[in-house]
């Protein structure tokens, strides 16, 4: 199911929960295919991250209810952390998991 569709239909705590489990096996599988030698694979998941980001924003441009509009801002929130995560990571050259 695309992302944009189980966030509008999941309670947001749910929806919350979801998107860091969703991240934290992401970025651990980063470190995995890392350790195996691919070096852009955190690259190409912050490129991941930013489209994800993106498609929130669109998202809470249009009319929303009330409810939704704050899990969509809490999720952009979330999101922007994560992908500034990420990006401090690959600007500081980190490569296990041990090393932030």
């Amino acid at each position: 199911m695309p992302r944009t569709q189980w966030i509008r239909q999941d309670p947001a705590q749910i929806s919350l929960l979801i998107n860091n489990i969703i991240w934290v096996n992401a970025v651990e599988e980063c470190f995995t295919k890392m350790s195996s030698g691919d070096a852009n694979t955190m690259k190409d998941y912050l490129e991941i991250l930013i489209a994800n980001l993106t498609d929130l924003i669109k998202l809470v441009q249009g009319k929303l209810d009330k409810p939704l509009r704050q899990k969509l801002m809490c999720l952009i929130t979330l999101d922007a952390n994560m992908r500034d995560k990420v990006l401090n990571m690959i600007e500081q050259k980190v490569s296990k998991p041990d090393e932030f």
